[in-house]
């Protein structure tokens, strides 16, 4: 059985993700504005890039 600090820290992650998840539609919807593909390539890139190492913090 889980104690209690470990289903805290589930439920902490689980928040982090979500807003995480938030954060990386709206940075992309912005990226969407790009009129040259290579610019909106090299948004979205920069976006996952970023979003993965927030993400990867949250599972910490």
């Amino acid at each position: 059985m889980e104690n209690s600090a470990n289903i805290k820290a589930k439920s902490k992650a689980k928040a982090c993700c979500s807003l995480e998840k938030k954060r990386l539609m709206n940075v992309l919807k912005s990226c969407d504005a790009y009129s040259e593909s290579i610019e909106r390539h090299l948004c979205y890139k920069k976006a996952a890039k970023e979003s993965g190492r927030r993400s990867k913090a949250c599972m910490l």
